[in-house]
């Protein structure tokens, strides 16, 4: 979810939640974002195992800058190779009885915390039920926490860049 993802959740009733995606990954082997990259003189190799990403390369052999996504702001030095900064933009109406929060995470949350799992983190916190509810904060924090868990289980020590905001909509209705 190169540059950061919006997701949003439903609420059933307080523990069931439905994911709804707001965006989809520009990975560099997506149609169209591959051609783009081919045709602009860039090199896309193939996820190095289940569960990684594409990457797109500088040069054949693979030694250069890589980058594992097709779509980036300020990553210059790929520029010339197809990377480009402009975003694919989707529209989700609000529905104010349904919609309960938004989700806005960049790639190092999305990258071993599927939409879904987030959704139940958030809302497991929002709505109490694991006990006691929380605020957006304390649930943007569990969230947090959570991909920094998986990073540090399947990467060690290494991890990318972990930003993450929840925005509760109903208190934004209430303040109107």
């Amino acid at each position: 979810s190169g540059g950061g993802s919006h997701k949003d959740g439903e609420q059933n009733n307080a523990q069931s939640f439905t994911t709804i995606p707001l965006s989809i990954d520009q990975n560099p082997d997506s149609p169209g974002e591959k051609e783009r990259i081919l045709d602009s003189g860039g090199y896309v190799s193939p996820p190095p195992e289940p569960g990684l990403t594409a990457r797109v390369w500088l040069d054949p052999n693979m030694t250069q800058i890589g980058l594992a996504m097709a779509r980036s702001i300020g990553d210059h030095a790929v520029k010339g190779v197809g990377v480009i900064a402009e975003p694919v933009v989707s529209v989700h109406t609000i529905d104010e009885e349904l919609d309960e929060f938004v989700i806005i995470a960049t790639d190092g949350v999305w990258e071993f915390i599927s939409s879904e799992d987030a959704v139940d983190i958030v809302g497991r916190c929002l709505y109490g039920t694991d006990g006691e509810k929380q605020d957006a904060s304390e649930a943007c924090e569990a969230l947090i926490k959570a991909a920094t868990a998986k990073w540090h289980e399947f990467e060690g020590n290494y991890r990318d860049d972990i930003t993450a905001m929840v925005i509760r909509l109903k208190d934004l209705w209430s303040v109107v």
